[in-house]
């Protein structure tokens, strides 16, 4: 189901819009050629500009309907001085999530598909309907607060050599998500195995981008942020290419970020502008219990790749160890996080030499679900 395309300034009145049928849009390649676009400026007086920026927002939902209709209409009914244009890809949900969308949130282009793709590929099929000088991707399970969006793409046209702009992630009662991150190294990851950290001063750990020193209090370049909320400029795109789609959930947002630095971009991020994200709404679905794994499975995937095996296993290695050491403190100190830190050990010691795609169907007294 496909709604009408048209573009209207947030905040306004809109018609109801009848959606139709369509069919489901295939994803086209990544584009890496010189398809170059001119970068959007977006005016800095009061009140709404003359040209107002387009933006289109990226949304891939799955089995979560009621949070799903409360972020993209939070996302549409908050004012801004942008176009939007509301693109969407359901992946195949069986609570009745597309039929929703559709009832409640009729500004949204809707494909209502009947697999589930994945989050990276569902993010490039919705790239790929995308025309506008600048794609939002955005988790289903998060929304903008008040002038976030323009903050985002004031950011970005200060900056123009940022591919995208991270916002500032808060949960909904306001606590940070420690969204930005260093790139894995077997220096950072022995850092933590040995508690180096404990020695180093916190404005050497925040510079990091060590958690919990890095307080995300202040715009700068960082080296990769979370997808949840994502402002990817049209030019990177068209250089850096798309997510890749061997990642079917997690690290997808990490290895598109690393290859936007080695092809000379940077990564921006912005306190000033702030998403609400609630946080594993479809992880939760896809994986119950396993998203440790399935989101260090990737990461150790990612690794490989660029790194080789060596390397890998030195990291990995020292992942385990600083695991190993965390639980090892917990029970000392009774501190109650045992079971945390008993699924990060077994996420380390877990194979990689799996492909990654939909968790299998499992069958119980309840029923058929996921895992």
């Amino acid at each position: 189901m496909v709604g009408t395309g048209t573009r209207r300034l947030v905040g306004e009145p809109s018609p109801r819009v009848a959606a139709v049928d369509g069919p489901r849009v295939d994803r086209a390649p990544p584009n890496r050629g010189g398809d170059q676009r001119t970068s959007f400026l977006v005016p800095h007086h009061r009140g709404l500009p003359l040209n107002p920026p387009s933006v289109d927002v990226g949304v891939v939902t799955y089995n979560s309907r009621d949070l799903s209709v409360e972020a993209l209409r939070r996302l549409l009914d908050t004012p801004s001085s942008c176009k939007l244009r509301l693109l969407v890809r359901d992946n195949g949900s069986s609570d009745g999530t597309a039929e929703t969308i559709a009832a409640r949130v009729p500004e949204a282009e809707l494909e209502a598909g009947g697999d589930n793709l994945g989050f990276a590929a569902g993010v490039n099929s919705l790239i790929c309907r995308s025309d506008a000088p600048w794609f939002f991707a955005l988790n289903s399970d998060a929304w903008p607060g008040v002038g976030a969006i323009d903050t985002l793409l004031k950011t970005a046209a200060a900056h123009p050599e940022a591919a995208a702009i991270a916002p500032r992630l808060e949960r909904p009662d306001g606590t940070l998500e420690h969204s930005t991150h260093p790139f894995p190294s077997v220096a950072v990851a022995g850092m933590f195995a040995t508690g180096a950290t404990r020695f180093m001063p916190r404005r050497w750990q925040a510079a990091m981008l060590l958690e919990p020193a890095w307080r995300h209090d202040r715009a700068r370049s960082v080296d990769w942020a979370v997808g949840a909320a994502l402002l990817m400029r049209r030019d990177a795109i068209a250089d850096v290419g798309v997510f890749d789609e061997r990642f079917f959930m997690y690290a997808e947002d990490l290895e598109w970020c690393w290859r936007a630095h080695r092809g000379g971009w940077s990564i921006w991020f912005e306190p000033e502008a702030r998403v609400v994200h609630v946080g594993n709404a479809s992880g939760a679905h896809n994986y119950r219990d396993r998203r440790t794994e399935a989101y260090w499975r990737n990461t150790y995937r990612f690794y490989r790749a660029e790194h080789g095996p060596v390397s890998t296993a030195a990291y990995r290695g020292l992942n385990l160890a600083a695991a190993s050491r965390g639980y090892l403190m917990s029970r000392l100190r009774h501190a109650g996080d045992l079971g945390w830190w008993t699924h990060q050990a077994k996420a380390h010691l877990a194979s990689i030499n799996v492909a990654d795609g939909p968790p299998k169907r499992e069958v119980t007294d309840e029923g058929p679900h996921r895992t």
